[in-house]
Parts: structure tokens; sequence; C-alpha cells
């Protein structure tokens, strides 16, 4: 859960982690990188922000984020006369960059997660008019995506994979003692692990129940139909996922629309609200608490350490409650029996 995780983070040598709401955590890497964007420059006390990229160049990465925020007529030009004849908008896109930028790595480049969303939070500084001062590190290793536990740094997904079909024995290479020590802790107590698949009863019922999809963000009537249709081939949402992917929905669209469907998160929110308007602090060291008090002074944005003060503290709090109803739903995929409301009894992580 997210408190192991931050237990994580400061055993790491990070001396403060806020909490990115649901609404963006579980989004597209468009809405993913401007809800963390938007957030760390409300704090008013960052000024660098670095990330991973397969790439590893900062101007080459600038240069793709520039012309697909501002969209200069000669691109959108371009992308137009590729989209008539008839291939998808994220190959269009991807033809008419190479085009007006004259480099032929851009379909490597916009096809590895990281560069996506490196490019979206280059976007997102660009748009709010962000002072922060970007940095990227060039990814070793394995591709995000790969399955396969190797080399000297494995990906996130091999590493979760590994997890839930071997458990933690084997990662000694790929994550420190202390995480494999956190994680050990946690599936004593049947906390975790947790992924999708958990929840395929409750969505394969509100799919067959055609609760509507059309308020969710990302949906379109299309996708909508064949999600509905695939509902009633299988009681499984991985295989149900795979149903319904094809080159124009990918399988990481769909789980975002399966998560927001769960979560209840409408479209409408992210119209609603352009960031976040709060600081959840999930936990800090001794620097980390001196630099509250520095974000307390500067940022225009209520910090949040005691959970049963958020009415006081926030006019609007649709989207704090969203995290309040992601951690009841996430607890419900544990083995043990656990209340809900952990947000309001968990203490905040302190080393």
């Amino acid at each position: 859960d997210k408190w192991k995780r931050t237990q994580m983070a400061l055993k790491a040598g990070i001396d403060l982690v806020i909490e990115l709401p649901v609404v963006y955590a579980t989004s597209t890497a468009e809405n993913f990188a401007y809800g963390a964007v938007k957030l760390l420059d409300s704090l008013k006390i960052v000024d660098c922000i670095s990330f991973g990229s397969e790439k590893g160049d900062l101007n080459e990465l600038t240069k793709i984020a520039e012309i697909l925020l501002e969209e200069p007529i000669y691109y959108r030009k371009a992308l137009k006369e590729y989209l008539k004849s008839g291939i998808t908008f994220a190959k269009a896109r991807e033809l008419a960059l190479q085009k007006v930028i004259n480099n032929n790595e851009i379909e490597k480049i916009l096809q590895t997660s990281n560069n996506i969303l490196a490019i979206e939070y280059l976007k997102s500084l660009k748009k709010i008019g962000s002072s922060i001062t970007p940095f990227t590190i060039k990814r070793k290793g394995s591709l995000y995506t790969s399955l396969e536990l190797k080399g000297e740094f494995a990906s996130a997904s091999s590493i979760r994979k590994h997890i839930f079909e071997k458990g933690l024995e084997g990662l000694e290479k790929y994550i420190p003692d202390f995480t494999k020590e956190i994680l050990q802790s946690s599936f004593e107590k049947k906390q975790g692990p947790v992924s999708l698949e958990e929840f395929s009863n409750i969505l394969i019922y509100l799919l067959r129940n055609h609760i509507p999809l059309n308020h969710i963000f990302d949906v379109s009537e299309g996708l909508e139909n064949k999600i509905y249709k695939a509902s009633y081939k299988t009681n499984n949402v991985e295989e149900l996922m795979k149903l319904v992917k094809s080159k124009r929905y990918t399988e990481s669209r769909i789980r975002h629309i399966l998560i927001h469907l769960l979560l209840n998160i409408d479209k409408q929110i992210f119209k609603e609200f352009d960031g976040p308007n709060y600081i959840r602090v999930l936990g800090f060291n001794e620097k980390g608490k001196e630099m509250l008090r520095e974000i307390k002074k500067k940022s225009p944005l209520p910090i949040i350490t005691k959970v049963s003060q958020y009415k006081e503290k926030l006019s609007n709090t649709k989207m704090f409650e969203k995290d309040l109803f992601a951690t009841d739903v996430y607890t419900l995929a544990y083995k043990n029996s656990s209340i809900a409301g952990l947000d309001f009894i968990h203490p905040l992580i302190k080393l």
C-alpha cells in the first residue's frame, strides 16, 4: 500500500513523500504528468525535476513536447493528411512529427513508456509556465514493459510478475534488502500483493449490468461496446483486456478505464480541477520536516497531515474523497479482513 511504499522511499533516501491524487495516478500519461508537475510546482520550493527516459536526450524530447503542445500549423496540416488515410491517431501523430522534425527515430521514441511520460512532463512544465528545470536520466537495462527478469536492472513489470508468480525469492539482485523486508512483512499479514485481477468479479458484474462507461475519461463509443461484449466472454479482467486490445485500443488505455470504473472516477473531475488542490503528506525524515515548514510558508495549497481535518481545509473535497475511497477499495483485495477508513487511522511515516 502507499504507506509501505512511503517507508521504502524514505529508507532509500527520499526526504518527503506526498501523495499524487488517485484521479491522476491512475489516468493517462498526459493526466498523470500534469497532476504530478502541477503538484510539484504548487509546493513553491521545487527547482528541479528529474525523470528517466529511454532516449536520455532532453533537447530531442523537448522538441517533440513543444510541437505536441503548441501544434503549429505545419504539424496540424501533416497530422490531418495522415488521419485522412485511415490510420490510428497515434500512428498519424508519429508520422506527422517525423515529417516536421525530420527524425527517423520518432517511431522508436514514441513507443517506449518512459519517453512518452518524459514528453508529457515537459509538455506540462511548459503548459503551466513553470520555472522548474527538467533533467532526464537515460534508462538502463530492460524496457519498463519487459516481463523478463534479466540484466543488471530489471523492469518494474518483470519484478511485479515475479512477485505474483514466485514470491520474493530470487529478487535480491534487483531490489534493496529493506524493500524485500517491508514486502515480506506485508505478505505475511496477508496484505497483498494486489492486482487488478483481484477485482474481476466486481468489474465483470458492473460491465454485465451495463453501468455506463461514457462518463469515464478516454472512452469512445466503439470501445465502450467492445468492453461490454468482452465481459460476456470471460469472468477475468486480464483476459477481458486481451479480448478488447487492438492496434487502436492499447491494454494500458483499457486498464485505466477499468480502474476508473472500479473507483467511479468520471471525466468531469478533470474539468472541475486544474491539478491537485491539496498536499497530502504520507511521510518524511528530519530534512523533510524542514521542507514542510518552507512549503507551509510559500504554497497556496493546504497541507493535510491529519486526514480527519480535510473537510475544514478543503472547499471542494471531491478529489480527496476519491483517495479515501481508493484505499477502501484496495484493501478489499487483502486476504485477511480489513476495516475501511485506514486513511483516518494510519499514522504518518517518520524516519
